[in-house]
Order: C-alpha cells, then structure tokens, then sequence
C-alpha cells in the first residue's frame, strides 16, 4: 500500500520541477542546446523586415538596416561593424549567446541569440521585448 504514496510523491515532484523550467524567464521556448560553433553561424542574415547581419570567418560583423526591425523606432547600432563572439551553450536554452561589439564604442544593450538556422534579435524593455528573426541568405 506504501506504493501509491510514494507515487504520488514522485508525481508531485516531477510535476514541481517541470513547473520551474517553464518559469525560468527565458523569453525562448525551451529545448535542446543547440552546442553550435563560430563557423556554424558565418555568412549573412536577412530578416524578413529587410535588416542585415554579416558574421565573418575573423570574428568581424557588418549590420544593415536593423532599424528596420526597430517599427519606427530610432535604435543605437542601426549601421555598424566591429567584432562578435559566441556564447557557450546553456541547458534546456534551444539558442546561444551572438554578442555583438560595435566599433569603436563596445557593446550595446542588444541581445542576439543563435541557432544553426536562425538568428534573433531581441530590444526594449525584458517584459515587453520586440524581436526580428533572420535567416542565412543563399
């Protein structure tokens, strides 16, 4: 009779636990990390809106229009060039960190993710952020 308690035990905490990871305040979906490296995301992106980001060999970026992506609004880093990195993968985050260092100023308050077939860029405010997602052209 012990076995339905401790059941229900096990229940309740996978139950508990599975809870956690939906309130982990990522604004991601959560999935597998996607353990992606610099030369998987070399080339260039387009958004739908028109923005471009070109990720070089040598760690150097050039971005296009990205106040396209910015509905209007005026943004810092709308043109730019300088250097990029990849974060480290992190558990259950399906993107990882494309951080962005505009020359000569360093980096901006923008916050890139990658995945193999995707990058985003996400701005404003972490409650309400905007985001537009590019594709790699040809």
């Amino acid at each position: 009779m012990r076995m339905p308690v401790s059941l229900a035990r096990w229940a309740a905490l996978l139950s508990l636990l599975g809870g956690c990871a939906c309130c982990c305040g990522n604004w991601a979906p959560i999935g597998p990390s996607p353990d992606i490296e610099a030369a998987d995301v070399v080339g260039t992106w387009v958004s739908d809106e028109g923005a471009k980001i070109t990720l070089n060999g040598d760690m150097t970026f050039r971005t296009d229009d990205l106040t396209k992506c910015l509905e209007g609004e005026e943004g810092v880093g709308g043109d730019g060039e300088g250097t990029w990195s990849l974060g480290d993968p992190e558990t259950l985050d399906p993107y990882q960190d494309l951080t962005l260092k505009y020359a000569p100023y360093g980096e901006h308050l923008q916050t890139w993710r990658a995945q193999e077939d995707e990058i985003v860029y996400v701005w404003g405010d972490t409650d309400n952020s905007e985001i537009c997602f590019f594709s790699r052209t040809g």
